[in-house]
């Protein structure tokens, strides 16, 4: 993975303060974190995962926030799956139904998760298909086929979960859920997938192990520090379809972390080549109070071959003899160095190749420049207070 700056300053940033060093000691002790090098609590988590999807055929999710979005960032890596893996986040009534009103309670897995024991969407998602399965005389299947994950405390879904005597893990209850790509939460998905875990901790592993040297300071203090830039928003533009849950993911580590007492800037996740359409113009001639992140990789040569004989009398000459993979190669070039052209500020973070090892490695950049920009603006990482008025409401609502 390799990361270059452009029409910014931030070569400049070299030198570390008290501050900086406080980030760091933070960051290494940091639980989310060490979880990587934790290979027994690794071993337990696949000897339950092997007991888990036994039999099974397909694996729902249920989960919202960091309890669904982590683990979908990494079960995207473009690997042959050797179950198919279906994620619920929303309580959509009509397509939710749609989806799961033909279930096989014999052969599905659900795996439920919440960090309180006490998020409603995913109650809500579970004592739907709890009902289901009564109205089905599939209950005792059902109950048989889940795996909970919450933190082992007095909350309804440890209780629902002790009574009905599901399989259970512990959700670490100093790992925030959008924090949580690393533990169990979004590890267990990944094994069921295939994935290759060993690989995603050696990723993060590196990066932490190098983190004096890799610059995971430099966008934080550019941004939240210096306060010599005007920058509002900060876009992240992933150019592969494997990186798209990953953008979904950033934008909520980014915003529940920095946006309080009236600080953070907004995080935008935009997809290339698709957005280059919609957004890019407004990016390069609009207000200049964006920072720009491309993600790029390597494209060329890949995808399925373009025919030539269609584009005969066409006029159309550079399409010929190339692949897909060629015209996204050419896309996110054309527009990185528009932008270098316009002297925007950006950074690109090139990764050869989106495999377990480098999506260790970005999600763990992620954590650190989220961590970093909200202790140079001065507020709290890990908790999300201005949510909990939302969440008093909706019960309101329901009485």
């Amino acid at each position: 993975m390799q990361i270059k700056y452009y029409n910014s300053n931030l070569k400049d940033i070299k030198n570390l303060d008290d501050l900086d060093k406080k980030i760091y000691d933070t960051i290494l002790n940091l639980p989310a974190l060490n979880v990587i090098f934790d290979k027994n609590l690794l071993s337990k988590t696949i000897n339950v995962v092997k007991e888990f999807e036994l039999n099974k055929k397909k694996i729902v999710i249920f989960g919202t926030g960091g309890s669904n979005l982590g683990a979908r960032a990494i079960n995207t890596i473009n690997i042959k799956k050797k179950i198919n893996i279906e994620f619920y986040d929303n309580i959509d009534p009509i397509s939710f139904e749609n989806s799961l009103s033909n279930t096989n309670f014999d052969t599905t897995g659900f795996i439920i998760i919440s960090k309180s024991g006490s998020t409603p969407e995913t109650l809500s998602q579970f004592s739907s298909m709890y009902q289901s399965s009564l109205q089905n005389k599939k209950l005792k299947e059902f109950l048989s086929n889940i795996l909970i994950i919450t933190e082992f405390k007095d909350s309804p879904l440890y209780k629902i979960a002790k009574t009905n005597k599901c399989l259970m893990l512990e959700h670490n209850k100093n790992i925030g859920g959008r924090y949580s790509v690393f533990s169990n939460v979004g590890i267990v998905p990944a094994i069921i997938s295939g994935i290759n875990v060993t690989a995603l901790y050696k990723g993060a592993s590196e990066f932490l192990k190098n983190i004096e040297n890799n610059g995971s300071l430099n966008l934080a203090k550019y941004l939240c520090f210096q306060k010599k830039t005007n920058y509002t928003s900060s876009v992240l533009m992933t150019y592969s379809d494997s990186l798209y849950f990953f953008g979904k993911w950033y934008l909520q580590l980014w915003a529940e972390s920095i946006g309080k007492n009236k600080k953070g800037i907004t995080a935008i996740h935009s997809v290339g080549t698709t957005d280059q359409h919609s957004q890019l113009q407004l990016y390069l001639d609009g207000p200049n109070d964006k920072f720009f992140t491309f993600i790029t990789t390597d494209h060329t040569n890949k995808g399925l071959k373009l025919n030539n004989d269609m584009f005969e009398n066409t006029g159309i000459d550079y399409l010929k003899n190339k692949t897909m993979g060629d015209l996204m190669d050419a896309e996110q070039s054309a527009t990185i160095e528009t932008f270098k052209l316009n002297k925007n500020s950006y950074r690109e973070i090139f990764i050869p190749k989106i495999d377990e090892e480098n999506l260790g490695k970005l999600i763990t950049l992620s954590m650190i420049e989220t961590i970093s920009s909200c202790a140079y603006l001065g507020v709290n990482a890990f908790d999300q207070p201005a949510v909990e008025q939302g969440k008093i409401l909706t019960k309101e609502y329901l009485r």
